[in-house]
């Protein structure tokens, strides 16, 4: 097992600690090696292990966007610590950190077709195990948090263990992939855009004044030289749902039927995130996640955004509905307004501030950790 270590001097409220970092090579239950990386205080009490959303990833996930370049998960890695919470990640399966901006990442297809929902469920159960089996962590209370995809595997993870004491889901679907794909292609993601560019959510839709007065200031640098009746495809005056799943109608039979036709490199060439039809046959075939999240007894945190466009927002009301029914106490949701499928991260690398979203995350996951 190869491992480097470093130590970080971090401050906080005026006192100095020491985060140390090691990256390890790990042996997935198939002999694959995951990179992983840990950053820890000298006394972790806890441990959050981090799986990725949908996608390439790599334990730092090094970016450049709009002439800033940062790790995203330094963030999450020196809240954690400074409250004595360890912070793991790992590198998805065919990824290995690069110098090429503006992802840098690189790619290996061979070892990228195995990253699908059956690998990375048993890939989170591996981490786990190796860090229960660390002296500093031989204590330490276990978490497991993922966003957006990974907060869909990780319940799947949990219905396999017993030695984890809490779920913390960021960005999370209820349903299978499949309805989300289809909502997201039938102009749900759409809508939740429009409704935010034109600062209509209340409403719901988009009338022509309101795409006229355009409050926000947005059509010259994202809708230029596009006239309303451009976009109201169906002709009953006002931008719904509708107009956006007559306008990507065809898109969408393409997109499900390159999975059909395992046609990876469609799928490469066109879909805006990288999968395989291997991942998405598999997402679509995953059990019902109603049965396996009413399995769990551990207290799960949800937190979402309103303006999600990944996510339809109706799927929390499926969540409290059947916890209701259920009679179950451990399901903790919490919303807020305005906020993206990040959680408006790119507000800290842009401002210097943590968003509301983010912030509670940090919070409860501390105060659980304090439990």
């Amino acid at each position: 097992m190869k491992y480097n270590e470093v130590n970080d001097k971090l401050e906080f409220m005026g006192r100095n600690f020491v985060k140390q970092t090691k990256i390890v090579q790990v042996q997935a239950y198939d002999n694959y090696n995951l990179d992983v990386k840990i950053d820890y205080p000298a006394n972790s009490e806890s441990v959050i292990i981090f799986c990725h959303g949908s996608g390439v990833n790599t334990y730092d996930n090094h970016r450049e966007i709009a002439g800033k370049d940062f790790n995203y998960f330094d963030l999450f890695a020196d809240e954690f610590c400074k409250h004595n919470i360890a912070f793991c990640r790992w590198n998805t399966r065919g990824c290995r950190i690069s110098d090429i901006p503006p992802d840098f990442v690189s790619i290996n297809l061979e070892e990228y077709a195995n990253y699908c929902p059956s690998t990375s469920i048993q890939d989170i159960i591996t981490v786990k195990d190796y860090i229960k089996k660390l002296p500093q962590f031989k204590n330490s209370k276990i978490l497991l948090m993922g966003i957006s995809e990974g907060a869909t595997l990780i319940p799947y993870a949990m219905a396999q263990c017993n030695d984890v004491e809490g779920l913390l889901l960021l960005s999370f679907s209820y349903e299978n992939m499949r309805y989300t794909l289809d909502w997201q292609l039938s102009g749900g993601s759409s809508m939740v855009n429009m409704c935010k560019y034109f600062d209509c959510r209340e409403k719901g839709f988009i009338e022509k004044t309101d795409f006229a007065f355009d409050k926000l200031d947005v059509r010259s640098s994202l809708f230029p030289d596009v006239e309303f009746e451009d976009l109201d495809i169906d002709k009953d005056g006002k931008l719904t749902q509708n107009d956006f799943a007559l306008q990507m109608a065809d898109y969408k039979k393409q997109v499900f039927q390159a999975i059909e036709d395992n046609d990876d490199e469609w799928l490469k060439n066109n879909y805006s995130v990288q999968i395989t039809a291997k991942w998405c046959k598999e997402h679509f075939a995953l059990p019902n996640m109603a049965e396996t999240m009413r399995s769990l007894n551990v207290p799960i945190y949800i937190f979402q955004g309103e303006d999600d466009a990944n996510i339809p927002i109706s799927d929390l009301d499926k969540i409290r509905d059947d916890f209701k029914k259920w009679g179950k106490s451990n399901l903790h949701i919490f919303t807020f307004p305005k906020h993206d499928h990040d959680l408006n991260y790119l507000q800290y690398i842009f401002n210097g501030t943590i968003p509301e979203g983010l912030q509670r995350v940090f919070d409860i996951a501390r105060l659980f950790c304090k439990l």
